[in-house]
């Protein structure tokens, strides 16, 4: 629990044992805006690979489902709740010149959209054309490894600000 003055902070984290010493040293961090920054820095290095894995295993026609996967965070949770979203996103994009070889029929700089909004269809099939899961699989393979690269990361953060200051 972090004190300063009159407020009073406590950091509940979902998943860990209430002996597990993890939740003490995150408490070090003693401003919410460096607890804040520490854990979605954290949680969005650990989803990467997951994240990597829903881009390569999605279907490729055009590529620009393969290219609209992001972390994002979330906008709307209750106050000091903290989540990230990994999934495809929808809206407007400029190629760069890493993605020449994956989206068809755009040059560099040219504005596309990324497909976010129809990755459901891949995802579960419609009736034209079958199933193509890339999403669940992605998520059960890498769910067990992301608590686990949470904490590591988080541990790591925690280390540094400690030595720093």
């Amino acid at each position: 629990m972090a004190r300063s003055g009159q407020f009073v902070a406590n950091v509940h984290l979902v998943g860990f044992n209430r002996n597990d010493p993890f939740p003490r040293k995150l408490r070090r961090l003693k401003s919410i805006q460096k607890r804040e920054n520490v854990i979605y820095r954290a949680m969005g290095r650990a989803a990467k690979p997951m994240r990597d894995a829903m881009e390569s295993n999605s279907p490729v026609r055009t590529g620009v489902l393969s290219q609209s996967f992001r972390i994002r965070k979330l906008k709307k949770t209750p106050r000091f709740v903290f989540g990230i979203r990994v999934g495809a996103v929808s809206g407007p994009r400029v190629v760069g010149p890493d993605q020449l070889g994956f989206i068809a029929g755009v040059s560099k700089g040219d504005t596309y959209q990324m497909a976010g909004w129809r990755d459901h269809f891949a995802e579960l099939g419609t009736v034209n054309h079958g199933a193509h899961p890339h999403i669940a699989p992605a998520i059960q393979q890498h769910l067990t490894t992301y608590q686990r690269e949470v904490r590591q990361e988080i541990n790591q953060a925690i280390a540094a600000l400690v030595i720093k200051g």
